[in-house]
């Protein structure tokens, strides 16, 4: 019988069980010495019991197929797998040992898995050749020793980074940092995503570096993986994007192809686990993508924090891209108090929006209103200490200054 094991902070949590073109999930009954039944300490969505439901079951295989990528990320880590073992098992059982949170899968069977995890040291001509040549090593995995997987659907490689040297990763080592190359199509994006991640940093939404680095005569911007820490065991904190906590696939993601999920129903949740400190952080969070043009924070750019305590923390913020100047419809992945068009976002539908959540945290309009032209306030006060590339969107950081001019004009966000 093909199975695959589930670690989590050194423990055997469970097992997939290979079933036709699907799989079972079967809990390691010994972790409930350790866990009650009913434990989130994998996912909100999906507890840990003894026994599934038929609705349980349809939301455990989609807990696990949110974990792979996206697009043409997707195409390119499943080129090397035989037709049959292109699903959620077979590209988990290939690329599972080192995924986005804390998880780590494999085949017990398999030789390649048995490995024990390195590192390789590589030069930045390597890394130009790997960033060139993401279809035919996606997220710099080689062949054999490839076993690294991460969601969205931008071309990326994932390397590990040790002082000023860079390693490539085999057999399932931590990676820590991303790398994404420049888009043909988007020239401008990942000098303008360095410029708002800083931003981002500046207002303390995230304490993760960005910047853009050079190898051999080409851009990269590298991010610094916010679920990693090497004081914890296998140096991962276990994450949960909010497609896998509210039971949303693919491009369900979007508010608008489905509606399972909103900006209101992620908040219903961070109010019952994280309480007032994770519902404000968020309201920054949808606050700085409306200032910034991201029309893409959808539901698995929101994540949250499962530590081996069982407590939970909503995740720093990550890939604030900003989009308005890009040629895309201008509509918002969550709506704004009712709104998807940017350029009719208002304070007053923000503030109606904070006060739909029906939280402690925004109680009235006054105390809504207060909060974000503090926050926005904050941004602007940032917006010119930070240092711009010359290959970035040209009217980017003008872009975004009018923006918050006309929120706390109280005018339609507009352009």
């Amino acid at each position: 019988m093909s199975m695959l094991n589930i670690e989590l902070y050194g423990d055997l949590l469970g097992r997939l069980i290979k079933k036709g073109r699907d799989f079972d999930f079967i809990v390691n009954e010994e972790i409930f010495e350790k866990y009650p039944i009913s434990s989130t300490i994998m996912s909100l969505g999906t507890p840990l019991n003894q026994h599934f439901s038929a609705v349980q079951k349809r939301r455990y295989r989609n807990f696990f197929s949110e974990l792979l990528p996206e697009g043409r990320n997707m195409r390119w880590i499943t080129q090397a797998l035989l037709p049959e073992e292109r699903d959620t098992y077979g590209i988990l059982r290939k690329y599972g040992k080192d995924i986005a949170g804390a998880l780590v899968i494999y085949d017990p069977e398999d030789d390649s898995a048995k490995k024990r995890p390195r590192a390789e040291k590589v030069d930045s001509k390597k890394i130009r050749h790997l960033l060139e040549h993401m279809p035919q090593e996606p997220f710099a995995n080689s062949p054999v020793s490839g076993k690294t997987s991460l969601g969205g659907v931008q071309g990326k490689i994932v390397l590990r980074k040790k002082g000023s040297l860079w390693y490539r990763t085999h057999y399932g080592f931590p990676s820590t940092h991303i790398l994404k190359p420049v888009v043909p199509e988007y020239p401008t994006m990942i000098y303008d995503e360095a410029f708002c991640m800083q931003l981002a940093q500046k207002v303390d939404l995230t304490k993760y570096p960005v910047w853009i680095e050079n190898f051999s005569g080409l851009d990269a911007l590298v991010i610094e993986r916010y679920d990693r820490d090497k004081t914890v065991i296998n140096g991962r904190i276990h994450q949960e994007d909010f497609n896998q906590v509210l039971g949303a696939h693919s491009d369900e993601k979007y508010q608008e192809y489905g509606g399972k999920v909103s900006a209101k129903r992620v908040t219903e949740t961070l109010d019952r686990v994280c309480g007032t400190d994770g519902v404000s952080q968020f309201a920054k969070q949808l606050i700085f993508a409306i200032v910034i043009g991201n029309l893409d924070m959808h539901t698995k750019n929101i994540s949250i924090f499962h530590y081996p305590d069982q407590s939970v923390r909503l995740a720093p913020t990550y890939d604030q891209v900003p989009l308005r100047h890009q040629g895309t419809d201008g509509r918002m992945a969550l709506a704004v108090g009712g709104e998807y068009i940017h350029a009719n976002i208002t304070i007053n539908k923000i503030i109606s929006e904070l006060i739909s959540w029906k939280t402690q945290c925004f109680r009235d309009k006054n105390e809504a209103e207060t909060f974000i032209l503090d926050f926005i306030n904050n941004c602007n006060n940032n917006l010119n200490t930070i240092s711009i590339s010359k290959k970035a969107h040209p009217s980017l950081k003008k872009e975004i200054g009018s923006f918050i001019e006309n929120l706390i004009s109280g005018k339609r966000i507009g352009l």
